[in-house]
């Protein structure tokens, strides 16, 4: 009797297990097939990771249940989840930078909708970047900056505005406005500068790409992932063009996106190439005016996807890459890297 009533939960368990393989593997193909053709698998792409998550019960009931085909399942998807993510959590080999000078760049959603500066200066003052990168910045923070920072940072190039259009950058390092102008179909920016590091000119933009606000309607959603595609044509076509340049921003997009691949076609994820770990830095706070998505007082869970970045063309090493430290206001974390020329 016992044997039979276990065959039977073997059975369900299977049959859930195989069903949930059969959905995991509907989105990988279309995935692979179309990137973010479809709206839908667009949507899916944001939180693709978490899509892998029931595999660790697949692997238990295959071998409780001795199935060989869920075995083989779970094989392929944890190819797939190693192929996706897997280098990122490759040990990275320390390069030494002494002697060679490098530059620190720190990319820095602070959120445009508070007055909480506090502890945005904190965050700042203790991650002492050579060049921050500025989006949702508004005009309370931005005299705060040219008051109290400016002594550290004596370049400062503001755009603030009391909402998430408002962008800035300060740094310790000459910046001017570029010549360069770009189609104006961002959420903020984009700022184009030049800066010169120890004699050289590199191209800097701050950018803040369009975002995908709700999962309805599906119409203003897929408007949303065609602008960000465009704004990353935008910007390989401006890396193509420039010597050496340096990128960064709140993407509101993730890896998986062709924007991203777009992106990266061109230049290189700082932190893909030298950080540790998913490195997840949206959603976090909870403040109002927070784009945390949450039902009633539920929230969904903290730093569920990344989607600021830094990047760069080929001529850069990137020596370190890491988020910053978690202020407790901005529902995004900084994202800093150390670069230094190539050889």
């Amino acid at each position: 009797m016992k044997s039979k009533s276990r065959r039977i939960r073997c059975q369900d368990l299977v049959a859930v297990s195989g069903a949930y393989l059969l959905m995991l593997f509907a989105w990988l193909g279309i995935y692979l097939a179309t990137g973010d053709r479809f709206t839908i698998i667009g949507l899916l792409n944001f939180v693709a990771i978490f899509l892998f998550v029931p595999l660790a019960l697949v692997l238990f009931v295959a071998i409780t249940c001795r199935s060989m085909w869920l075995g083989f399942g779970f094989i392929i998807g944890a190819a797939a989840l190693i192929w996706f993510w897997g280098d990122l959590f490759v040990p990275r080999i320390n390069q030494d930078s002494s002697g060679e000078p490098t530059l620190s760049v720190m990319t820095y959603n602070v959120l445009a909708w508070h007055n909480q500066y506090g502890p945005i200066l904190e965050t700042i003052r203790a991650e002492n970047p050579d060049v921050l990168l500025l989006q949702e910045l508004n005009n309370g923070l931005a005299d705060i900056l040219q008051k109290d920072l400016i002594d550290v940072y004596p370049y400062q190039v503001l755009d603030p505005v009391d909402n998430p259009t408002g962008i800035g950058v300060i740094s310790k390092f000459p910046i001017q406005p570029s010549e360069v102008t770009l189609p104006q179909l961002w959420a903020g920016g984009p700022q184009v500068l030049d800066l010169d590091w120890n004699g050289e000119q590199i191209t800097l933009v701050n950018f803040h790409m369009f975002p995908t606000t709700g999962v309805w309607p599906l119409d203003e959603v897929d408007r949303s992932i065609r602008f960000r595609e465009q704004e990353a044509r935008i910007l390989a076509g401006l890396a193509n063009q420039s010597e050496s340049s340096i990128m960064g921003g709140d993407a509101n997009t993730t890896s998986l996106s062709d924007s991203y691949k777009t992106i990266t076609s061109i230049l290189t994820d700082a932190y893909r190439s030298a950080g540790f770990g998913l490195a997840h830095t949206f959603p976090g706070s909870t403040i109002p005016g927070s784009d945390r998505p949450h039902i009633g007082r539920l929230y969904v869970p903290a730093w569920v996807m990344r989607i600021d970045y830094v990047f760069h063309s080929e001529d850069w090493i990137t020596y370190s890459a890491r988020t910053a430290h978690i202020d407790g206001v901005s529902d995004h974390r900084g994202v800093i890297v150390e670069l230094a020329k190539k050889k």
